[in-house]
């Protein structure tokens, strides 16, 4: 999961009414919003105009028998959602 920090200040204070009518705003977002839902991730959408989304890291475990060490050994497999935006 993707560490966020967030500003102490109030979010009120840093809204820009410009950004939320910008034309290249409004193309990126509904890219980012579009793609984000498609690989499965929560979106929302700060007053300031931030976008927050969810990442979600799946971790297989494979256990397998060991014949030498006599006892089950363990095989990892990761994979994170979404790989890019």
């Amino acid at each position: 999961m993707t560490n966020l920090k967030l500003k102490d200040t109030d979010p009120q204070e840093d809204i820009d009414d410009d950004i939320l009518t910008d034309p290249k705003y409004i193309c990126k977002l509904s890219s980012l919003v579009t793609d984000s839902l498609q690989n499965g991730c929560d979106v929302m959408q700060m007053p300031n105009g931030d976008i927050i989304t969810t990442e979600t890291k799946t971790i297989t475990l494979q256990y397998f028998w060991d014949k030498q060490k006599e006892d089950f050994a363990k095989r990892v497999s990761v994979n994170e959602y979404p790989s890019k935006i």
